[in-house]
């Protein structure tokens, strides 16, 4: 008997085989960025940073990577090169109860997603989760 869909991932995995396209961008910041969080263009070219207050332009999402520098904190350290999901689905945890079907957006103050806070052009949520559970983001 198999099932009908994958167990639940990890925040920052890419939760399928589909057609997806994934960037390489340096790491701005001394704070570094978590995997399955949302990222916005830093200040120079080519580089990402955590949101913050005002941003609405998002470059896409940090993938787990497990070449990453420190995996005991769960991200991208700063100048590190980080893999950023602009197109696909990936795990990402959610700040509120989302439906599938419902338009995505980030809380800024964390970098995960909701439905309430800024709208994250052309994604939503493939699957359903409860608040502070993982959900699959499709970014078009």
């Amino acid at each position: 008997m198999y099932k009908t869909e994958l167990d639940v991932g990890v925040a920052g995995a890419i939760a399928n085989t589909e057609n997806k396209n994934v960037i390489s961008r340096t790491v701005q910041g001394a704070a570094g960025i978590k995997f399955g969080v949302a990222v916005v263009q830093g200040a120079a070219d080519k580089t990402v940073r955590v949101p913050t207050t005002g941003d609405a332009k998002f470059v896409g999402v940090a993938l787990l990577d497990r070449t990453a520098r420190d995996l005991t904190f769960g991200g991208f350290v700063q100048n590190e090169t980080a893999r950023v999901l602009d197109k696909g689905v990936v795990w990402v945890e959610v700040t509120e109860a989302v439906s599938a079907g419902d338009a995505a957006a980030v809380d800024l103050a964390t970098g995960k997603f909701n439905k309430a806070g800024a709208a994250f052009a052309g994604a939503i949520f493939d699957t359903s989760a409860a608040s502070g559970a993982l959900a699959q983001l499709r970014i078009k």
